[in-house]
């Protein structure tokens, strides 16, 4: 069974040419430096700050702002929604996006063999390239 390729938002396929994200200067992205890794996104990955705000459902020009520090607002949730953003996997098996704890728990946990679809899944994570080491 072939496994499709997976896309971590942080390494997506525009970041293939660039170092690994994780060899990034700004990585993991936390409330401190937030916005000098959304800088950073935008050059490694080659696109917009519309495309960033885009993603972490918030208007292009309250990102700019906030990143400008002219936002008249507490820039603290448009920060957790940027961190947040950056702790997503897009799941090749799901085709959408979870949260790393969650395809952390499902990538160590014991095969499912109660329910084929949810082995399936399960098989597909063993070979994902984003599955974390584990027991």
């Amino acid at each position: 069974m072939a496994v499709i390729g997976a896309i971590n938002i942080d390494e997506t396929v525009e970041c293939q040419n660039s170092d690994n994200q994780k060899h990034w200067t700004h990585y993991p992205v936390t409330l401190d430096n937030w916005i000098e890794a959304c800088h950073e996104e935008k050059l490694k990955r080659k696109i917009s700050y519309a495309e960033i705000a885009r993603r972490i459902k918030y208007a292009r020009p309250s990102l700019s702002l906030a990143l400008s520090g002219n936002y008249i607002g507490d820039t603290k949730t448009i920060a957790e929604a940027y961190v947040a953003y950056r702790k997503e996997v897009l799941c090749p098996y799901a085709k959408h996006t979870v949260k790393r704890e969650y395809c952390t728990n499902h990538a160590l946990d014991t095969a499912p063999t109660h329910n084929p679809a949810q082995l399936r899944h399960w098989r597909a994570c063993q070979g994902c390239e984003h599955r974390p080491e584990g027991e």
